[in-house]
């Protein structure tokens, strides 16, 4: 029997607290898109080149839907570059399309737009790129607030709420950041206990185990001894058997497959010295090549009539797995198996 091995547990980031691969993630980008195109539509009539507001309008949607997809962190680079990009052409579009003069109202919607994508960058580890595509769209914001004679002063106005923002999505992810490290801790430590438990389960059904084949072989034997009459040679046979076969359980634990501990026993009733070494510590990983080799291993002890086997399993990593010893008088042969139940050369 062999001790379970615990899958490591898939860590938590932020993007998987955010939860974006669920239905409510894709219903809140959806009402992102439907806000940016109202504010878009109607406020078309006080811009100058609508198609140019039109135009970022659709770019920042498409950033929205590449934001929200459920990417490990950090976002991935290539990706993150495109956001970034889409930010600043937007930022210009929206700039080229606005009035000089005039109230502006919701114009300037690429400023939430925009921030939205910088503040999921920020929060999926793209800080230092968030923060060039932000502070880009701000000094786009000032020198076109400069240039059309509303002044400086008011362009950065206009974006002070998105630097705002952009100061709380970089402290709000750092915390994010570190509730994810708590919560990826806690979960290797209940799976590390878990592996305990686990082993210590696998450690009980082995005694448990070993402890009812010892009672079923030797028991009867024993209290055969506890009995004081003398015993027949048969007697001292069996008991000589029996006392291989345990051995056989702790020497040469893995090769103990019904198949190999039948032929074994066989062998012994013919007078055959019979010995199992394991010196791999565990079966082979394909159960067929194990039965395979059970089957081999069977047919040749079941050939041999006189002198003594001993059979090998190998440490892992070599080209032969398995080794049959056979020796009478002073002839020696070999047979050897490989790990797929093969002849090895």
């Amino acid at each position: 029997m062999t001790t379970p091995h615990p899958e490591r547990a898939t860590p938590t980031d932020v993007s998987r607290l955010l939860g974006l691969h669920t239905e409510g993630a894709h219903l809140i980008i959806g009402l992102v898109i439907v806000s940016n195109a109202v504010f878009t539509f109607a406020t078309a009539n006080v811009l100058d080149h609508p198609w140019a507001s039109y135009l970022a309008m659709l770019l920042v949607c498409a950033g929205a839907v590449l934001i929200g997809r459920p990417y490990p962190d950090p976002f991935p680079l290539r990706l993150t570059l495109i956001v970034v990009g889409i930010v600043a052409v937007s930022s210009l579009l929206v700039s080229y399309a606005l009035p000089d003069a005039g109230s502006l109202g919701r114009a300037t919607w690429h400023l939430g737009g925009n921030t939205w994508l910088i503040w999921f960058l920020i929060l999926r580890r793209r800080v230092l790129l968030a923060w060039t595509a932000g502070l880009f769209m701000v000094a786009v914001t000032v020198v076109w607030s400069d240039i059309s004679g509303r002044g400086a002063i008011s362009g950065l106005t206009l974006a002070q709420a998105q630097i705002a923002l952009m100061v709380v999505a970089t402290f709000f992810g750092a915390s994010l950041r570190r509730t994810a490290q708590r919560i990826n801790e806690l979960t290797e430590r209940s799976v590390g206990a878990s592996a305990v438990a686990a082993s210590a389960n696998a450690a009980q059904e082995i005694r448990l185990q070993r402890a009812a084949e010892l009672a079923s072989t030797a028991v009867p034997m024993l209290d055969r001894i506890a009995t004081g009459v003398a015993f027949s040679s048969e007697e001292r046979a069996a008991f000589a058997r029996v006392e291989a076969h345990l051995r056989d359980g702790v020497r040469g634990r893995s090769l103990m497959v019904p198949v190999v501990v039948g032929a074994v026993g066989r062998a012994r009733e013919r007078g055959i010295e019979v010995t199992l070494l394991d010196d791999r510590g565990s079966e082979l990983p394909s159960p067929e090549a194990m039965a395979e080799i059970g089957i081999r291993l069977a047919a040749a002890l079941d050939s041999v009539h006189e002198g003594s086997v001993t059979i090998r399993l190998l440490p892992p990593g070599r080209d032969t797995a398995i080794t049959m010893v056979t020796r009478k008088g002073e002839a020696t042969s070999r047979l050897a198996l490989t790990g797929e139940g093969d002849v090895a050369s």
